[in-house]
């Protein structure tokens, strides 16, 4: 683990989200609120920019979401405003939660689509604007460049005759003086921001904002969450806003019976546990200094075992609230652990992957393992390796793993979808990856194991993706037919698909929370079926019988097969 290359931003992560609780408001200055606990937009007017491009406001579970990918020139893209014309001093303040990295903002003193204050951010490019539109014309006041790892934020405007104050996260950025636009309604914008949501809009009397100088209290950010529970040893981690120490204190009963300590003070704390028995529950708590977290348990696999469960879903990026209930509806399943085919947050570059991964499966992963393959928007960051725990150090983002009669081989292909992405792990022939897979599907156990599966986040075959992937299907479906791999797991198109090739099954399972796939571009005979929506699937292994049904975010079946070898 690279831990302190990371110090510095998840400090900065935490002293923001601390501020985002917000400047306290009488409600006696309250001149106007919006919490969207409505599915009511009556009231607010849409504005599109771009031309022969869609917005797509709506509410949904107390949010004003913006999911369409509008862009356009002088980043125009969609906005919506509601309030009164007739309002000059005030203050404006939103929240909102951006998981893609794009531009969001609010709009103040707005008079018409060609006359408006604007206030916005892209963590993306790490800028900061305050814009004004006159008579149709975009002119910058005041800009800055700093990076934004977090994706919970708030934006104020505090306007009184022509000073103009704004604020990110309560902290005042520009306070400039201008003219332009004496009065006005209030909005939201967003431009090439498909992860958009807003909450908690209010306009009240001109008040400066109070900078919030509150002493960082130490707070576990997220976890503890369980990785690579093989064998005999597992391993727990969590993250912390502050350096501190890494205890787990363990045993049969909730009682500390066992400690372990890890060296150092750090943020992203991990901790294995050694010396365990098999098919046997464990009771656990982390403690961080002073944080004593509360006892959870986690179960390993029994010895030998030819039957066991696990979740398989991916692409649970950008929408958080689909992904909670993915992941609540998965733990109804009481899998023994859970395979992600890739793409965990949407800008993986970001030091926050909380909000769209560790939040939403808060809940399964205490007592629950997950196996992750790395996905294209992991953009080759080190976040991915920092967060998670695999058994090869030298090459983290692609390993394997045996699972009772089960070997399973995690690939980092985003290589093949972007060809020209040198940030990406090469894995064309020739290159340690693939001489590694060679090797990997040819060792002796891959080929004694009664199920041999591949994850690899980038597929082979897919009748819903704009674009094949010839790289996948020349290189590596070879391989998979000569060493007889049983299944190809994968994700990338947010879809779910399934067929079968020269004996080799392929999967696709996409659907947890990244924007959805529903043009269908081909018909192939590599893919037998199909279905569209927010999904997961859970897969039984019996001895010599697989099984795998597939979900919607419902819960209800929606398609199911076998694979029976004793046939």
């Amino acid at each position: 683990m690279k831990d302190s290359l990371i110090i510095a931003a998840v400090f900065l992560f935490s002293l923001v989200i601390m501020q985002c609780g917000g400047d306290s408001i009488p409600e006696s200055n309250v001149i106007w609120r919006e919490d969207f606990n409505s599915d009511s937009l009556k009231g607010w007017t849409v504005v599109d920019l771009a031309p022969r491009e869609k917005s797509d406001w709506h509410v949904y579970e107390g949010y004003l979401v913006h999911t369409s990918n509008i862009g356009g020139a002088e980043r125009l893209g969609s906005h919506i405003v509601a309030g009164d014309a007739g309002w000059r001093d005030y203050t404006v303040r939103s929240e909102f939660v951006s998981t893609d990295d794009d531009y969001i903002g609010i709009l103040f003193r707005y008079r018409d689509p060609d006359n408006y204050y604007r206030f916005y951010v892209s963590g993306q490019n790490g800028t900061i604007f305050l814009e004004k539109r006159v008579d149709g014309r975009i002119v910058e006041l005041a800009s800055a460049e700093e990076p934004l790892e977090f994706c919970k934020m708030s934006l104020a405007a505090a306007v009184r005759r022509d000073r103009i104050r704004v604020y990110l996260n309560d902290r005042e950025y520009f306070n400039i003086r201008d003219n332009s636009h004496p009065a006005g309604k209030v909005g939201l914008m967003t431009c090439y921001n498909e992860g958009a949501y807003f909450d908690n809009i209010t306009v009240s009397a001109y008040h400066k904002m109070r900078e919030q100088h509150e002493t960082v209290r130490p707070e576990r950010r997220c976890g503890p969450y369980l990785q690579n529970v093989l064998g005999d040893s597992a391993t727990i981690m969590w993250q912390t806003n502050l350096p501190s120490g890494s205890v787990v204190e363990y045993g049969l009963e909730q009682e500390p019976q066992h400690r372990i300590e890890a060296p150092g003070l750090h943020t992203v704390h991990e901790v294995r546990l050694h010396g365990l028995m098999p098919g046997t529950q464990y009771f656990y708590r982390v403690i961080s200094d002073t944080l004593v977290s509360d006892w959870y348990s986690l179960r390993t696999m029994p010895a030998g075992t030819e039957k066991f469960r696990f979740a398989l879903y991916g692409d649970s990026q950008n929408n958080f609230i689909v992904h909670k209930k993915i992941a609540a509806q998965m733990a109804k399943h009481q899998p023994d652990f859970i395979v992600s085919v890739g793409d965990l947050a949407h800008g993986g570059r970001r030091a926050d992957w909380t909000t769209e991964f560790f939040c939403p499966m808060q809940d399964i992963l205490t007592s629950v393992p997950v196996y992750v393959s790395v996905g294209n928007h992991a953009y080759g960051s080190p976040h991915f390796t920092e967060y998670f725990d695999f058994p090869e150090s030298s090459h983290e983002t692609y390993y394997s793993i045996q699972v009772g009669n089960a070997y399973f081989i995690f690939l980092d292909n985003a290589r093949t979808a972007f060809l020209d992405k040198k940030y990406y792990t090469e894995i064309k022939a020739g290159s340690p990856q693939y001489d590694w897979l060679v090797k990997e599907l040819s060792s002796p156990a891959a080929q004694n194991a009664e199920w041999l599966f591949v994850v690899a986040h980038v597929p082979c075959y897919s009748e819903y993706s704009d674009v094949e992937y010839p790289e996948n299907v020349s290189s590596f479906v070879p391989l998979y037919e000569r060493y007889h791999v049983d299944v190809v797991f994968s994700g990338h198109i947010h879809v779910y698909e399934r067929g079968v090739a020269e004996g080799v099954c392929y999967i696709i399972s996409g659907g947890s929370g990244g924007k959805l796939d529903f043009n269908k571009y081909r018909d192939i005979d590599e893919i037998n079926v199909t279905r569209t929506g927010h999904h997961f699937c859970i897969v039984d292994v019996e001895g010599r019988k697989m099984t795998l049904r597939q979900y919607g975010i419902d819960g209800v079946l929606r398609d199911s097969f076998s694979i029976d070898k004793s046939k």
